[in-house]
């Protein structure tokens, strides 16, 4: 069978959509906007939950000192309170809990 020389050249008069071929209504310059907006939300939010975390092992760190070897019961309570610290926050940095602002 051959094909017919005309049905290729409609083919090729038809943009390439890479899309999916939806029109979201947004043009090529705020397209970039919302994707750069996007990616800039995403990497400050990823730099954000590394703070916290960090933040989280040094309140778990120092606490995990303290209760060793501190050497009164306040000062091994005081150790505990601080691990409890640190665990709760990086359960909120990882969103394993709902964020503080939520529980009052």
């Amino acid at each position: 069978m051959v094909s017919d020389p005309d049905s290729d050249l409609d083919r090729s008069a038809e943009p390439d959509r890479t899309d999916g071929g939806y029109d979201v209504g947004l043009d090529e310059q705020e397209l970039y906007l919302v994707v750069r907006t996007a990616v800039k939300d995403a990497m400050l939010d990823v730099v954000g939950t590394l703070v916290l975390l960090g933040f989280a092992l040094g309140l778990v760190w120092i606490g995990g000192w303290m209760a060793i070897d501190g050497d009164s019961t306040g000062f091994v309570a005081a150790g505990g309170a601080f691990v409890v610290a640190g665990a709760l926050l990086a359960a909120v940095a990882l969103e394993l809990l709902p964020p503080i602002r939520d529980w009052f």
